[in-house]
């Protein structure tokens, strides 16, 4: 049976939404109609309390549509239940109409890896992602949950299904529509030396019920969706071909760093408005039903080119591969394989040690380091957020932060933090960064506590008060109440 395709909660409130970053606060608030809707990355608002208030103070002006970006939905392991509970929280608070996160992984084998890592394209990593979305719903309210495609910076040998065909697994096993990034479509084709349209026609159109659309820059032969960057024509290219065979659907600009005057922006607003408005007025595709085969069927989607990737997975046995392939419920020997690739995976991005070539197969050496260096960049891009005025010398900080990541190993736990704390130590001793930088610390010691031995920092939860003195004599005190997520008090005493 066949149903209309899907129409997203939003499209009854316009057609394109920004990502809401500190640096578009001023000009998005003094011209809100400039866009339509406007989404939050959820975990800034889980480690910022002051973002948190931010985001319920702009819920009343937009739709706000949370962004999880750590709930690691493809974790063999599971997720964390305590974050999809605080993701449901902070869906209530906001009354947001849907909710967003991406089919990848963020942690494996105890280890953190610190950014979306894309998982094998195999019918084995389908049904470990609905599992985790199956216990995820539990703790989100009744409202739609939209599963975004991953950038590929790390190819795992012997996909068994192509990249398309792994997506419409995903939807048809999990019931969730698709947040298509089409930037990251963009990206994943470029690098594989496929046709980008030809990728984006294998994926299941009719379940997109919104996009994304970023820019990106090519560093040493390899496209870096980096959200720092004009969106490409190609990529409006894409989501042109898109809305012309889905209808209109909800498009959001994302745009993370090198902000450049908000005119350019607006541009790029009006240019995917514009294709928006030029989209069918009535979505074309249809879909079948959500009620699928019965247990006892696997669930295949529609065989489609697999873009020159590999058919198998090496290492393994034809008799286990077929197994995976063909079994509709994840089973604990499947969970395990997966877990130890995952693991594997996690070990070889964050050692402390760059590893020797001949020790990351069956992976790519290139793909590995390349992988690390994103890494380590992500960490400093984490981590400057957390020091608001630390980051006004933004290139001075950017410096800084990669010196102290490299020197430095993970935290366990709320990395970002932890590295904040150790780049507003060193910016502390830097007579040019000192005022901004010890304000920050302070600031931060009042919500955190440590490093610990390992690294570590936790949620300080007994009131604070404390004061510092800042060059030139000045002095200021920060003041927390008990909990948590008790507001924080900057006082500064006249003189």
């Amino acid at each position: 049976m066949l149903v209309p395709a899907p129409s997203s909660p939003l499209s009854g409130i316009g057609a394109v939404g920004v990502g809401f970053r500190p640096e578009l606060a001023a000009d998005l608030l003094s011209a809100p109609g400039a866009v339509d809707f406007v989404e939050v990355v959820a975990e800034a608002c889980f480690a910022s309390p002051a973002a948190r208030r931010e985001a319920s103070a702009i819920a009343r002006i937009w739709p706000v549509v949370p962004h999880g970006v750590k709930l690691s939905l493809g974790s063999a392991s599971g997720i964390d239940m305590d974050r999809a509970r605080r993701l449901g929280a902070l869906c209530r608070e906001l009354s947001a109409p849907v909710v967003s996160e991406h089919v990848a992984f963020v942690r494996g084998g105890g280890r953190e890896i610190g950014h979306l890592t894309a998982l094998p394209y195999t019918l084995e990593a389908a049904r470990a992602v609905a599992k985790n979305v199956a216990a995820a719903r539990r703790a989100l309210p009744d409202i739609p949950l939209l599963l975004e495609n991953a950038a590929c910076t790390l190819r795992f040998p012997g996909d068994a299904l192509g990249e398309g065909d792994f997506y419409a697994e995903v939807v048809a096993r999990t019931g969730c529509d698709l947040l298509l990034d089409v930037g990251n479509v963009y990206a994943n084709a470029v690098n594989a030396g496929v046709d980008p349209a030809e990728l984006l026609g294998s994926y299941p159109l009719e379940r997109v019920a919104m996009i994304h659309i970023a820019g990106g820059v090519v560093e040493h032969g390899f496209y870096f969706d980096t959200h720092a960057h004009p969106v490409p024509a190609p990529v409006f290219d894409l989501l042109a071909q898109v809305v012309a065979r889905s209808g209109p659907l909800p498009i959001l600009l994302e745009r993370d760093g090198d902000f450049p005057p908000f005119a350019a922006l607006a541009a790029e607003i009006a240019t995917a408005r514009a294709i928006a408005r030029a989209a069918p007025s009535r979505p074309r595709l249809t879909r079948p039903t959500l009620a699928g085969p019965t247990p006892a069927e696997p669930t295949l989607a529609p065989t489609r080119p697999r873009l020159g990737l590999a058919p198998s997975r090496p290492g393994l046995t034809d008799s286990r591969a077929t197994l995976l392939q063909n079994s509709p419920d994840v089973s604990p020997f499947e969970a395990s394989a997966l877990a130890e690739v995952q693991a594997r995976v996690a070990e070889l991005l964050t050692s402390p040690v760059d590893p020797p070539p001949e020790a990351v197969a069956p992976f790519d050496a290139g793909d590995v380091a390349r992988s690390r260096a994103i890494l380590q960049r992500k960490r400093v891009d984490d981590a400057l957020p957390l020091l608001p005025r630390l980051s006004s010398h933004r290139e001075a900080a950017v410096r800084l932060g990669a010196r102290c990541v490299e020197a430095s190993p993970r935290a366990p736990s709320l990395t970002a933090v932890a590295d904040a704390l150790r780049i507003a130590a060193a910016a502390a001793d830097d007579a040019r960064l000192a005022p901004e930088a010890i304000v920050d610390r302070l600031l931060l010691r009042a919500r955190f506590v440590g490093p610990a031995g390992d690294g570590s920092v936790r949620p300080r939860l007994l009131p604070f008060i404390r004061r510092e003195r800042l060059p030139g004599g000045r002095v200021v005190w920060a003041i927390k109440g008990i909990g948590s997520s008790a507001e924080v008090r900057l006082v500064e005493p006249r003189r």
